[in-house]
């Protein structure tokens, strides 16, 4: 068993990497790492698969493995969100764990996030989301044009009980938030008691710069620990720092000196990320001597 703080962090996210890997190859790879190294598959989350995808499914499903655990990405607005969970909830042989949806309109960012909540509370009421994670990504960027809608959406989700989806990192300089923004983002959570997720250019453990380039990448395990730095009342530059640290000593350090007991209370609040490279992920925890080395042949 890995460490209770690492439990189901890591969601399989390579629908997003470049080249995006066939639906058929996902699953396969999915369902090997989750039946086949008894050492790491509790740190697995569910497979992200895009609504557009739903379809595709059941015909890549594998015989004789477990239900495949999915969170469906939804790639419309409110108004997608019915047919996708309806469609998952017909499917033989998988469980729909998650749901991710995305308010984009800056200008109607609050009435964005009651359309999701209303359809929401819908198909939870017919029972079709019975324990099934529901997240909800607002765009960093509307943090800093415009924090006021930023906030009022942030309180939908709060009084209706839904999670946060932040996007840390993306193909294009504008997916990146600052660390001071990512780091604000986490406070106005936190002080919201809304739980969050991270997804975009997370495969790795601790923040990273290209040898090629000054853009940050940040870390998983770095996130974690701004979490927990925040939840003990420091401010948003501190938690900013932390988010950039670089150190893989250091985040160990930091880790041992934190404890078990005190991560596992921020994972209450940082949920889990969805990387595109999960090999890479779990390689990182290995490093770091928290999870066994893999099995060789």
């Amino acid at each position: 068993m890995s460490a209770s703080y690492l439990r189901d962090l890591v969601a399989d996210a390579s629908s997003d990497a470049a080249p995006r890997p066939i639906l058929s190859e996902r699953v396969a790879t999915y369902t090997a790492r989750m039946t086949g190294s008894p050492e790491h598959a509790d740190v697995l989350g569910p497979l992200i698969v895009p609504d557009t995808d739903l379809p595709s499914v059941q015909a890549c499903l594998v015989d004789g493995a477990p239900p495949l655990d999915i969170a469906v990405a939804v790639t419309g607005g409110a108004g997608a969100i019915e047919p996708a969970v309806r469609w998952a909830a017909r499917l033989q042989g998988v469980r729909l764990a998650g749901l991710v949806t995305t308010v984009r309109d800056l200008d109607d960012l609050a009435r964005g996030a009651h359309r999701v909540a209303a359809m929401v509370s819908q198909l939870d009421a017919e029972g079709l989301l019975e324990d099934v994670s529901v997240q909800v990504a607002l765009p960093l960027y509307a943090r800093v044009a415009g924090v006021q809608r930023w906030q009022h959406a942030l309180d939908t989700l709060a009084t209706e009980d839904l999670g946060l989806l932040l996007r840390t990192g993306g193909e294009d300089a504008e997916d990146v938030p600052s660390p001071e923004t990512l780091a604000g983002a986490i406070s106005d959570a936190l002080d919201r008691e809304v739980r969050f997720g991270c997804i975009g250019d997370l495969a790795h453990a601790i923040a990273w710069r290209a040898p090629d380039g000054d853009r940050l990448r940040y870390g998983f395990l770095d996130v974690l620990l701004a979490t927990r730095a925040s939840l003990d009342g420091d401010d948003v530059p501190a938690v900013a720092e932390r988010l950039t640290r670089t150190s893989a000593e250091a985040v160990a350090d930091d880790l041992a000196t934190v404890g078990e007991p005190a991560l596992e209370s921020a994972r209450r609040w940082f949920t889990g990320f969805g990387s595109e490279d999960v090999d890479a992920s779990l390689a990182d925890l290995r490093a770091l001597s928290l999870l066994p080395a893999a099995p060789t042949d």
